[in-house]
């Protein structure tokens, strides 16, 4: 059986097998969620709340099926959404809160966005697919107006190692520690506000458990 994170929509190399696992798993998604107590969106939205303001906008990187951006939607915030996978993205246009949803391989250089477009960002549930997280942060702070924040969350280890192999899947899972984090964010022009840790089932079974942390930032 498949685990939970290997039916998440945010593998977004481009590769067909990962692309058709993604497709596969996005009727399922927002049922899932539920059983394994992911609240990785409510976190984040928890996290910028005091920050934000309606009217203003959000991008969401790996929107998916909406499920990370809709409470920002119901606070007033206008939704934009880029993901890998178009069978995602129609269940996300069926919900109706998103302005624009866009297909689009964050792996590329430049995302289809003109600087300074958003006043938030956030990526959920998608850091840990990726080893290098320089373009996200590049990328994000090119987006993003001055002062605009940044939510996101990211594996934490917790037998301070760097990867395993997902067995259902073959799929490489990455952490990454704070000071990884606190580095990209120094970088790329952000500065940390905040960050809370949290954990998530990896399987309807309840058996196993995985630390996350939703991370704060603002672009200085």
């Amino acid at each position: 059986m498949k685990t939970f994170f290997m039916l998440k929509c945010t593998l977004l190399t481009m590769k067909s097998d990962v692309i058709e696992v993604h497709d596969r798993s996005a009727d399922i998604y927002d049922d899932m969620s539920i059983l394994v107590e992911n609240h990785g969106h409510e976190v984040l939205f928890g996290l910028a709340f005091e920050h934000l303001s309606t009217g203003d906008s959000v991008l969401d990187i790996g929107i998916g099926t909406g499920l990370s951006s809709y409470l920002f939607h119901k606070a007033g915030l206008k939704v934009y959404g880029v993901d890998g996978s178009e069978t995602m993205l129609d269940i996300c246009r069926k919900k109706e809160f998103a302005v624009e949803l866009k297909l689009c391989d964050l792996t590329a250089e430049r995302w289809p966005y003109e600087d300074g477009k958003f006043e938030n960002v956030i990526a959920c549930g998608i850091f840990h697919f990726f080893e290098k997280l320089d373009l996200f942060l590049k990328e994000t702070n090119r987006v993003l107006k001055k002062d605009g924040t940044f939510s996101f969350t990211v594996m934490v280890s917790e037998d301070d190692i760097s990867y395993y192999t997902d067995t259902g899947s073959g799929l490489s899972i990455y952490y990454h520690s704070d000071f990884q984090i606190n580095e990209l964010l120094n970088k790329y022009g952000f500065s940390m506000l905040k960050h809370i840790n949290f954990f998530i089932y990896k399987a309807p079974d309840k058996k196993e458990k995985l630390m996350f942390k939703g991370h704060l930032a603002k672009k200085v």
